[in-house]
């Protein structure tokens, strides 16, 4: 097992408490230097970008004629089923549920029960959830929900906050839309009833603080609004033996950080993504040096300033080449790591290299990066435990009290019973998702957090367009179709892991792959992926990608009486371009 160190000898290790918001002004200073070869670099993003930007012009046509079909299209949609008239469960009351029941109420589904098996909403951030140290990874515009800003100053809302001033930021927006009423607390989902009858599922809910069970339904469909709800820790040999404790940074709660000081703890922590630098930086901002940081390979990061600019001139030219470094990136990972190094959006906890597959999206802001630079790693790969070591693959060994594995996450949605007719269905993680987002082979299940349109709690407005136009909007597809239809999909999704923790894959590039796929079925609008790409990584702001998939104005509403009313309802804003 290597050891590494970014600590120069000269260096005295400076390292701050960060505050609840850190406006963008205040993010630090970038020490890094270019290298020599920037030079050669800039010419190469420059040529990329003009071959880019002049295949677009001689497509436009194609382009331009696309867009008019498409709108075309749109004007002939009519509803074959009235939003109100359906029903829909949520499982989860994160910030991505929470921005899905808002959604709902704006294009007219009214029956939307919330399911959260905690005792308040807030899912990743709240503190049955959230690790010590978390910080967000983005800034504050591109994770704000869809029309209720985080701050009205832009220095601030181009900032970073805490996981704290998170969840209260998603309360405020809770109260703001009136959305806690609508919530079920301590409700854990355990089971899920497919009846291919009706097309509509049951659910078996426990109360989380009682035990009692009880049903609700039926619904039409059944979203699953979680990313990171359960913690991956690799099954070691010897883990049963092991004297010390290991846990994932799920369950790396403050209580757990304040047992580690108080009793001296022998801390390994393993991982090189975000959470692990959180965990790293919060255990040496808290005075704690008592660690050992283990990579088993070294992780690329954005930098934060270069990707979540502050929309100077300089910067939004630099983002205009930054859409075609990300489109390259989907011919090839490779080239793109080139070219995300030429451009300076790369950073890497160790050595630079451009194996894409050791990136994952996480964003490092200046002053991470300067503080990450003083905290010694090694690189090693554990094998299994032996007493109180944590053993490598070299046959080196570590002492520890405590593990912390920072080892990716996921859903969680594999934790559900699921039955279709009352015969148990087993989800295969590696099927692919219909449009992204709904289970070919139960059909009443769909994954908001598998339709990863974009950054934050915005991209959950897609899930609840894509939902009505499913339900109420296209015809009925049967799970042949939904199946052909899938397979046909470049990218690959799973619904147990987000492509964001991929193993052995390019994140970038299976996002990339996932929005070919939607323009090309028809979901997103080619103008619409344009206009948002173009918000975010060059206007330095963020609005929710649009999809327009559903008809302008809504059908005539049944009253309770059965009695159809008078008049169409005006379309909300799903029904606008």
């Amino acid at each position: 097992m290597g050891t590494m160190s970014g600590v120069p000898d000269h260096a005295e290790p400076h390292f701050d408490v960060p505050r609840q918001v850190t406006p963008f002004s205040e993010i630090g200073t970038p020490v890094e230097r270019w290298p020599w070869w920037a030079p050669a670099g800039w010419v190469l993003v420059a040529a990329t970008s003009v071959v880019f930007y002049a295949i677009v012009l001689a497509l436009s046509p194609l382009l331009v004629a696309a867009i008019v079909g498409r709108r075309l299209w749109r004007r002939s949609l009519r509803y074959r089923r009235s939003p109100a008239d359906l029903r829909i469960a949520i499982i989860g009351a994160g910030w991505s549920g929470l921005q899905c029941l808002q959604r709902f109420g704006e294009i007219g589904v009214e029956k939307v029960d919330v399911f959260e098996r905690f005792g308040d909403i807030g899912g990743t951030w709240s503190p049955h959830l959230r690790y010590h140290g978390l910080q967000i990874h983005g800034s504050m515009t591109v994770t704000s929900f869809d029309g209720f800003p985080y701050s009205e100053d832009p220095d601030v809302q181009r900032g970073k906050v805490m996981a704290e001033e998170v969840e209260r930021y998603i309360h405020r927006f809770a109260d703001a839309r009136d959305l806690k009423s609508r919530c079920q607390l301590n409700s854990t989902v355990q089971s899920v009833d497919y009846s291919s009858a009706n097309h509509t599922a049951t659910l078996t809910i426990t109360d989380s603080g009682t035990g009692e069970a009880r049903s609700a339904g039926p619904y039409d469909l059944v979203i699953w609004a979680s990313m990171a709800a359960v913690g991956s820790i690799p099954e070691l040999p010897g883990a049963a033996e092991f004297r010390g404790w290991q846990l994932h940074t799920v369950a790396y709660s403050d209580a757990e950080f304040n047992e580690i000081v108080r009793d001296n703890k022998k801390v390994v922590v393993v991982g090189a993504g975000k959470a692990a630098c959180d965990v790293a930086l919060g255990l040496r901002r808290g005075g704690y040096d008592n660690f050992t940081w283990v990579m088993r390979r070294p992780y690329l990061f954005y930098k934060y300033e270069a990707l979540l600019h502050n929309a100077s001139p300089m910067n939004k030219l630099r983002g205009l080449t930054y859409l075609a470094t990300v489109l390259f990136t989907g011919v090839s990972r490779r080239f793109g790591a080139i070219l995300h190094w030429s451009s300076g959006y790369l950073h890497a906890v160790g050595h630079p290299h451009t194996d894409f597959t050791r990136f994952h999206g996480g964003l490092l802001c200046p002053t991470q990066r300067r503080e990450l630079s003083n905290v010694p790693y090694t690189i090693g790969n554990p094998v299994r435990f032996q007493d109180d070591q944590l053993v490598f693959e070299d046959g080196t060994s570590l002492p520890a009290d405590v593990v912390i594995w920072a080892t990716g996450n996921s859903t969680g949605i594999d934790t559900l019973r699921l039955t279709k007719d009352g015969t148990a269905v087993t989800l295969d993680p590696n099927a692919k998702l219909y449009n992204h987002f709904i289970v070919p082979d139960f059909p009443v299940l769909a994954s908001s957090t598998a339709l990863w349109t974009t950054f934050g709690p915005m991209r959950a407005t897609n899930a609840a367009d894509l939902a009505v136009y499913h339900l109420a909007v296209r015809k009925e597809r049967s799970k042949q179709q939904m199946h052909r239809a899938a397979q046909r999909q470049l990218s690959r999704n799973s619904i147990v892991h987000s492509f964001i923790w991929a193993h052995d894959a390019c994140w970038l590039q299976l996002w990339v792959h996932f929005h070919i796929d939607l323009v090309l079925q028809g979901i997103t609008p080619v103008e619409a992926f344009f206009k948002h790409a173009f918000e975010v990584f060059v206007l330095g702001k963020e609005t929710p990608l649009r999809f327009n998939l559903l008809p302008p104005r809504r059908p005539a509403a049944r009253t309770r009486s059965g009695l159809e009313s008078t008049a169409a309802a005006a379309a909300g804003p799903g029904g606008s371009e």
